[in-house]
């Protein structure tokens, strides 16, 4: 028997706004856009180069949801991108408007910087020590 996880939910306050980010800001392509009736879709997104994972975008509905989105870790990082040069996608997100929070830096796993997303979520883009 086989598993794997396919997808993850990410809490969006809004659906359009959220797929203009990821795709026009860090190069996600859309995959799937389906209305699914009283104003809810099944969105999801992915990296260009992992077809086999996406994020499954979830417009928040209830009480909790909002307040938790930009919060899907609490204070800590949420998700991790990794790429084979950070400092060069470091340079090329910040054009794109990303805001960071922490420049590459050297850690003994890898060179790692930070950034938040629409919403506030962390993510840390790493490139992994070989």
């Amino acid at each position: 028997m086989t598993h794997a996880i396919k997808n993850a939910t990410l809490l969006v306050l809004n659906y359009d706004d959220a797929i203009t980010f990821y795709t026009q800001k860090l190069n996600f392509i859309l995959v799937e856009d389906v209305q699914l009736g009283d104003d809810k879709r099944w969105i999801t997104i992915q990296a260009k180069s992992q077809p086999d994972f996406g994020l499954v975008l979830s417009l928040a509905s209830s009480e909790l949801q909002k307040a938790t989105v930009g919060k899907q870790a609490g204070d800590g990082v949420a998700f991790f991108m990794q790429t084979s040069d950070t400092k060069r996608d470091y340079t090329l997100f910040s054009k794109n408007g990303v805001v960071f929070i922490q420049e590459p830096i050297e850690q003994p796993y890898g060179i790692v910087a930070i950034f938040k997303d629409l919403y506030g979520n962390k993510w840390d883009l790493i490139q992994p020590t070989p």
